[in-house]
């Protein structure tokens, strides 16, 4: 039987932010999220247990769909750099599925700043990277 997930925000913040976490309930929830594809409720549960297997699964689900915001949530919580090769494939995916801010991004942080400036001037020319989001 799956975990059951937290009913409430209190009951959430209470289990992921314990002394003492129960790992296998927080594990149980994050396998049932990350397998459900909801990846920015699993990420929460992610970082408490810090499973290598779940970070594998979402850095290849970041790749796949191309969501530069996984992929750096995996970076963050793995603590390692993303090769600069998976940013680049992370931005063809999400061309692929027209996510073109997140494949400006993503070539961004891949290090290729002049293909990510000409990839948003011919896509998204409103985006800009270094303001925040309706401002």
């Amino acid at each position: 039987m799956p975990a059951r997930e937290p009913a409430h925000p209190i009951e959430k913040r209470d289990l992921l932010h314990a002394e003492a976490p129960n790992r296998s309930r927080v594990s149980g929830i994050a396998a049932k999220l990350a397998g459900e594809g909801r990846w920015p409720e699993a990420i929460d549960y992610i970082e408490v247990i810090k499973d290598d297997g779940l970070l594998a699964k979402a850095q290849a689900e970041a790749i796949a769909i191309g969501s530069a915001w996984l992929l750096s949530q995996v970076e963050r919580i793995s603590g390692k750099k993303a090769d600069p090769s998976l940013w680049e494939k992370l931005s063809d995916s999400a061309a692929r599925n027209e996510r073109w801010r997140d494949a400006v991004r993503a070539l961004s942080l891949g290090g290729q700043g002049e293909r990510a400036e000409a990839l948003r001037a011919e896509k998204c020319p409103d985006y800009d990277p270094f303001k925040p989001l309706g401002k």
